[in-house]
């Protein structure tokens, strides 16, 4: 982005799951064209990442470079195969979460009461 600083291009979204296969996979470091539920990062207030048939969509060429969970701490990636959602922690740790309306099927005693991940995106243009 010609004329833009650095700080200006990074912005966080929230990564809110609606299960069922429907979100999009993200990892630290990854870059990619990403849809967002609104212009990102020129979007003010808070900007979520899309899901499923979320309309409108706007997607924006982006880096990733953190995600967090509250519980579960800094996240390596979050990656739908198979018919679950692989959340992997920072330390490799995976837990796996069935994307069938999103139980817990291993990795944790408990699944926390929410699985919303922030994440911290760099826009590219």
């Amino acid at each position: 982005m010609p004329g833009v600083d650095a700080a200006e291009r990074v912005f966080e979204a929230l990564w809110m799951p609606r299960w069922f296969g429907q979100d999009q996979s993200v990892a630290h470091g990854q870059e990619g064209e990403f849809d967002f539920r609104g212009v990102a990062p020129e979007q003010q207030g808070l900007t979520l990442l899309a899901a499923g048939l979320d309309r409108p969509r706007y997607r924006t060429a982006c880096r990733v470079l953190g995600l967090k969970h509250d519980q579960l701490g800094r996240l390596q990636a979050i990656h739908f195969e198979e018919g679950t959602y692989r959340f992997v922690r920072h330390d490799g740790e995976v837990i796996v979460v069935d994307a069938e309306g999103g139980n817990l099927k291993e990795g944790l005693d408990a699944a926390p009461p929410d699985w919303t991940v922030r994440v911290i995106f760099e826009a590219l243009r």
